[in-house]
């Protein structure tokens, strides 16, 4: 505990830091300015700091962060920080509060999974992404969930997902578990998040906007991918694998990146191989979670058995990582759940054990390496994609080793 306070402080303190050089935020301050003075197309590009950055969220986060685009610039970067650092303490807290009744070597797990998620909640920090306060209250949603307690677990689940859309694939974890009550409170809040900001701009208004954050961020998703940050999802690794990707359309001049094909397929080929993997992952991951909860002679000790829930949803949220149309490498933040809860549950397990400490060397130790050269050739080589599907087995081989000594037991 005082070494996840000290932790924290270091954190805080680093905002001197962090604080000069955020993008993100400077993308979210630019949009409340401009809604501030009275702006209402939130999806032009020049309604934040041009079209690679630009605002890319529904309408009511902006109507959720204005009021911090009134104060100057450098005090709002700095209570920012202080958000972030308040969600990094609220993920910590909400996992090591679902693992509390649980007896393991919490010095050996913390310490292997702040080793494996520190380079991308560093580079959470340093871009001012929404992505920490959102993982928080992912993690602190799913927590309360699996605790029942339903609305406020749905109100957090709602506006992580309202905000960022992938979330919405953990969810039919719920269906399968037959939380029905949950979900429905989780729809009915992302609709009122939805048609609350028909407050300020009106119901036709507001239903405009929404079909231009579809068309813009959904429809048109392949401009943000070719000019966004290399994507770490499936469809981004095969794409560099099995397509010629030209860098050269990035419209903010930066291209130097190398190729790393091994073949020239059409993109349109290559994404259906990604569509039809993507399902077969998803179909996967959601029969293997029935079978446990369908299983005619599993006890309420069994189905309701924490660690195995974690597993679950680590499950999902690594699913969630390599599916998704997009991953940046910030999302991977949200490796923090199924990486404490492969140790919760298998730490005692050498077979799990020795991956995943060698996962966590590989992890930090790649973004010490020198160059910046070094650095692009990692992201597109997708390091970072073998990473998630190593926790990804991880979680996998710690599911069916535990399922095998439970009916052994």
């Amino acid at each position: 505990m005082w070494l996840i306070a000290a932790g924290l402080a270091v954190v805080t303190l680093l905002g001197v830091v962090f604080v000069r050089n955020f993008t993100d935020f400077a993308v979210y301050y630019a949009a409340g300015r401009s809604l501030q003075s009275g702006r209402t197309d939130l999806y032009a590009p020049e309604f934040a700091r041009g079209p690679v950055m630009d605002y890319r969220y529904l309408p009511i986060f902006i109507l959720v962060f204005a009021p911090l685009s009134l104060v100057p610039y450098p005090v709002a970067a700095w209570i920012w920080h202080l958000l972030d650092v308040a969600a990094i303490a609220v993920a910590v807290a909400s996992l090591a509060s679902l693992f509390a009744g649980c007896s393991y070597n919490r010095a050996a797990v913390w310490g292997t999974a702040f080793l494996i998620v520190v380079p991308y909640t560093a580079m959470a920090l340093d871009y001012g992404n929404v992505q920490l306060i959102i993982t928080a209250m992912t993690f602190a949603g799913l927590c309360l969930a699996l605790r029942r307690r339903e609305l406020p677990a749905a109100a957090l689940l709602a506006f992580a997902t309202t905000v960022k859309i992938i979330p919405a694939l953990i969810l039919p974890y719920f269906a399968i578990r037959r939380r029905f009550l949950l979900l429905g409170l989780i729809a009915i809040i992302a609709a009122g998040l939805i048609l609350l900001p028909s407050l300020r701009f009106g119901l036709a208004g507001n239903r405009e906007l929404v079909q231009r954050w579809y068309d813009h961020i959904i429809a048109g998703q392949e401009f943000h991918e070719t000019n966004g940050p290399i994507n770490q999802s499936l469809k981004g690794q095969l794409r560099r694998m099995f397509t010629v990707v030209d860098y050269t359309k990035r419209v903010d001049g930066d291209h130097r990146y190398a190729a790393v094909n091994i073949a020239a397929l059409p993109t349109a080929t290559i994404d259906r191989v990604w569509l039809a993997l993507s399902a077969c992952v998803l179909a996967a991951g959601f029969v293997l979670i029935r079978r446990r909860t369908s299983s005619p002679g599993a006890t309420t000790e069994e189905q309701s058995d924490v660690r195995r829930d974690a597993l679950e949803i680590g499950l999902l949220i690594c699913t969630m990582l390599l599916v998704g149309p997009l991953t940046y490498r910030i999302y991977l933040i949200a490796l923090l759940w199924p990486v404490v809860a492969v140790g919760v549950a298998g730490w005692n397990d050498a077979a799990v054990r020795r991956p995943l400490m060698l996962v966590a060397a590989v992890s930090a130790a790649l973004p010490l390496l020198p160059g910046r050269t070094v650095q692009r050739f990692l992201l597109v080589l997708g390091v970072d994609f073998y990473v998630t599907c190593a926790i990804l087995g991880l979680v996998l081989v710690t599911l069916a080793r535990w399922n095998g000594l439970r009916r052994a037991a």
